[in-house]
């Protein structure tokens, strides 16, 4: 349990928060995710539509 501890002040110190070039780039790669996620749904949902006759 010690070392748990010990490690979790090491990771502590090493730790940053990143700056804003560093944050708007996280977050353009985090929705560009999001919304091609979005698209093969909505591409699935298409095909099955269009083969099953309905949701």
């Amino acid at each position: 349990m010690g070392e748990f501890i010990q490690n979790c002040k090491r990771m502590f110190q090493v730790a940053r928060k990143p700056d804003r070039d560093e944050y708007l780039q996280v977050a353009k790669i985090t929705g560009l995710g999001i919304i091609l996620i979005g698209i093969l749904g909505y591409i699935i949902m298409l095909i099955a539509s269009m083969v099953g006759g309905g949701v």
